[in-house]
């Protein structure tokens, strides 16, 4: 026996007397093993069954809202006279599966064959069948269907009509449209946990969906603040929500096992019997994940706080736990998808002492006086060396304070808090790093962005140009040293919401940063491992050097051979500046071989046409090339 394979047994007697008969008669369906009966004294070749399956079977013409089943018909069967064994009728099973090869299938048992010849399957029985052991899915599909046929003798004895598993009858192919059992609502919302056991609560905790059809994305997803160590909550709908205002709670969802267990299935309260209400203790946060066909659910519990605090460093200890001024960073994305949080110190020129604290810990030194939650280095007091594993206090043999070395300029501390590791990182930043991707041939061509005090935040300007295997978007890294990988190979981490932002890996392995094709402002922080990028819609001439003079920009064209603004202009001899995007937040003033922000008006000595090309690079190294034109 296929081990996937259902039997759904109706004993429907007397079902019918012609092909489309009708009744209101319920179908009880029973799943039984099936069994392999011995081979029929009844030979294939006295039996011919004429298939009259109709070509598409929706179930809505065979099932009426008032409840009256018509019957499927399968084909109709004959015998040759003489050939039946004594005391005995044919009976027949349909067999229906989405598969050709029928590997996942049900089996059906058609009405009774004593005294008729149409063999037909209730539409009721199939629809509870399909919906139950196939799919929830009401979508139309292509139905593979085949019948067995057996003998019954003396009423209960049964045997195969030729070989099992070998002959069967009215083999067909049929368009099939279920009914939509299955009703996905457009959004769920967990009621409890964090925002507590009220209707405006729970629709500030709705799960997030990806806007495609529920029917062909069923996923919901959320993470939840679980409100304290004992978290109790349901899920519900809009219908849900709107009974519980009128003082119904049995529309809401709830698990159909222990309210403990992790993942399951889910029912409705109404037909569950009670509560049955979700049960997680000892997180703080959950990621609850929905599968709205099969009604089933996972939840996974977090223990990451949404905010991390260096206490100690540089600042007195209880004063940095009661100020909690020494924030780590942290990307826009959840802490459950990102738990990495990154701080950076300033070098002291020797050892700096410290410890790691969230809201919890940070609180009971304030107000408890109480150190024990604090996070320290598994590896002793002062051990940490620069990466390691951290715990709170309350799991160490000592405090497990960390110290590091502080002749560095900078030291970047990154902990992972779903890891629960650290690494610790001395910074002495060059002075420029560069941008390589496909605009450049990959850093072939210097493109450098500049750190003017050593802090690790770079500025510069380029172009990200996509290619034919970047889906449309930009592509590039930075890298540490002017056409080399070797000295930093900064990739994405994480890509923020607005496609302008994220964090950065220095891994050779890390993917490349993406944005949408255009002329950029990046700001790069190596320091907290964080960019930004700022779109720049256009670069232009301001003052009465040009035609608009302080009011109006003349534009240039962005030129991707040579990456420079150009433009041919008729230029009077008088002053002007470079800005971007019609504005005074990003402009260019100095000298035409050193262009810096906000630098003075430069100046044309002669009237004339000239032809302008303006390099953006970074600080100390933009310039512009000015050329009359004859």
């Amino acid at each position: 026996m296929n081990k996937k394979m259902k039997k759904v047994s109706l004993y429907i007697m007397a079902l019918l007397s012609t092909a489309l008969a009708s009744c209101n008669q319920d179908f009880e369906t029973i799943f039984v093993p099936q069994t392999n009966p011995q081979e029929s004294l009844l030979q294939t070749s006295d039996v011919s069954v004429n298939n009259n399956t109709p070509a598409t079977i929706n179930l809505a013409d065979y099932i009426s809202e008032d409840g009256i089943v018509k019957a499927i018909p399968i084909g109709l069967a004959s015998v040759k006279e003489g050939a039946m064994p004594a005391n005995s009728f044919l009976k027949a099973e349909v067999e229906f599966s989405k598969d050709a090869d029928f590997a996942n299938s049900i089996i059906l048992d058609a009405n009774s064959l004593d005294g008729e010849d149409q063999i037909s399957v209730s539409a009721s029985a199939l629809q509870e069948a399909y919906f139950s052991e196939i799919t929830r899915n009401p979508a139309t599909t292509d139905l593979y269907i085949r019948t067995m046929l057996y003998t019954v003798t003396d009423g209960t004895s049964e045997a195969c009509v030729g070989k099992p598993g070998e002959n069967y009858y009215c083999q067909s192919t049929v368009k099939f449209t279920p009914l939509n059992k299955v009703q996905i609502s457009p959004a769920y919302y967990v009621i409890g946990a964090g925002a507590g056991w009220t209707t405006e609560g729970a629709r500030s905790q709705q799960f997030n969906h990806s806007g495609a059809d529920v029917y062909e994305d069923p996923i919901f997803t959320i993470i939840v603040d679980s409100g304290g160590d004992d978290c109790w909550f349901a899920i519900g709908d809009d219908a849900a929500l709107e009974a519980i205002d009128g003082g119904d709670w049995t529309k809401l969802f709830g698990t159909k096992g222990a309210s403990e267990d992790l993942s399951g299935t889910m029912d409705y309260r109404y037909n569950l019997g009670g509560d049955h209400s979700f049960h997680v203790t000892g997180a703080k946060k959950l990621k609850i994940t929905l599968n709205m066909m099969e009604y089933s659910y996972t939840i996974e519990p977090i223990n990451i706080a949404d905010a991390y605090y260096l206490v100690g460093g540089p600042e007195d200890w209880a004063g940095s736990a009661a100020s909690k001024s020494q924030k780590f960073s942290h990307s826009s994305a959840s802490v459950a998808d990102d738990p990495i949080f990154t701080y950076v110190l300033e070098g002291t020129g020797g050892d700096i002492w410290f410890a790691i604290g969230d809201d919890e810990a940070c609180d009971a030194i304030t107000n408890d006086g109480d150190w024990s939650k604090l996070f320290g280095t598994t590896s002793g007091n002062g051990e940490n060396g620069l990466s390691g594993s951290l715990s709170r206090r309350t799991s160490l043999s000592d405090d497990g304070s960390f110290k590091v070395d502080g002749t560095a300029k900078f030291i970047r501390i990154q902990i992972n808090m779903s890891e629960m590791t650290y690494t610790i990182t001395p910074l002495n930043f060059a002075e420029y790093i560069y941008e390589a991707g496909v605009n450049n041939n990959w850093g072939a061509d210097a493109q450098p962005l500049y750190c003017p005090d050593g802090n690790g935040t770079y500025t510069g300007f380029f172009y990200a140009q996509d290619a034919d295997w970047s889906d449309g978007k930009g592509a590039f890294k930075f890298t540490g040293a002017f056409n080399s990988w070797d000295e930093g190979n900064y990739g994405t981490g994480t890509i923020n919401d607005d496609g302008l932002s994220g964090t950065l890996i220095d891994d050779g392995g890390s993917g490349n940063v993406l944005a949408e094709p255009g002329f950029y402002k990046a700001d790069v922080n190596l320091a907290d491992m964080t960019y930004q990028l700022t779109p720049i819609t256009g670069i232009g001439l301001i003052g009465p050097a040009q035609a608009g003079g302080w009011d109006t920009d003349t534009d240039l064209t962005y030129n991707p051979e040579t990456r420079a603004f150009e433009g041919t202009i008729e230029l009077a001899a008088d002053e002007f500046k470079f800005r971007a995007n019609d504005g005074w937040d990003i402009n260019w003033g100095g000298t035409f071989d050193d262009l810096t922000q906000d630098g003075p008006n430069l100046k044309i000595e002669k009237a004339g046409k000239y032809f302008i090309q303006f390099f953006p690079l970074c600080e100390t190294k933009s310039y512009a090339v000015v050329t009359p034109v004859e």
